[in-house]
């Protein structure tokens, strides 16, 4: 994947960009966006189901919509988004998005969602792009991750419950808003340590909402 390796942003904190495996074993590598990623971006999205979207964004959207946000230029300071790479079908491919967007008015917060390939799901990307947001976003001064997530996307909330850091949830307006305090010094003990998710010498030390 020396495409992946290429693009790997070394202005970030420590650790965000570089290898992982999934729960199966699968090596991928972790890096940010990069704005000639729109083919891959392109090919990540069209696969992806319309109800999918919908989950991710709360509305129907169009992909080419869906393609351009992802893609958008910013600081990781203010919006971060990774993304996920590895082989399909012998190619290239984009098997999962996660971002985090600093909140406005209170730079303490971002929200955070994610987008995972719906034939790469149940392997951990979500828990995984999860660990490496976190780490990014604690060097960047940001303490606490929130999200929303609509009740039909149980698997979402599984990620953060599984996440080994304190979850708040809270419905409201036929969504659930949910609350996750990183903490500086929070080490997952759950899920993330022990899920073979990532080599034992990059664990993530972690303290949405999209389909997972």
């Amino acid at each position: 994947m020396s495409v992946a390796r290429a693009r790997c942003d070394s202005g970030l904190p420590p650790a965000v960009a570089g290898p992982a495996f999934l729960r199966d074993g699968t090596e991928v590598w972790v890096r940010p966006v990069h704005p000639s990623d729109d083919d891959l971006v392109r090919g990540f999205v069209e696969q992806e189901s319309p109800e999918s979207l919908e989950r991710r964004y709360f509305s129907a959207i169009r992909p080419s919509r869906v393609e351009e946000a992802i893609v958008r230029s910013s600081r990781p300071e203010e919006r971060l988004c990774l993304v996920v790479l590895g082989e399909r079908a012998e190619r290239l491919a984009v098997l999962g998005v996660g971002e985090y967007a600093r909140s406005p008015d209170d730079p303490s917060v971002a929200e955070v969602a994610f987008l995972v390939a719906e034939a790469f799901r149940g392997r951990g990307i979500a828990t995984l792009l999860l660990a490496r947001l976190a780490r990014a976003a604690r060097g960047y001064g940001i303490v606490r991750f929130e999200a929303r997530v609509l009740p039909e996307n149980p698997e979402m909330l599984e990620v953060f419950r599984g996440s080994g850091l304190p979850v708040e949830e809270a419905s409201s307006d036929g969504e659930v808003d949910v609350s996750i305090p990183l903490g500086p010094e929070a080490t997952p003990s759950g899920t993330l340590g022990g899920a073979g998710l990532l080599p034992p010498s990059d664990l993530p030390s972690l303290g949405p909402g999209g389909p997972a």
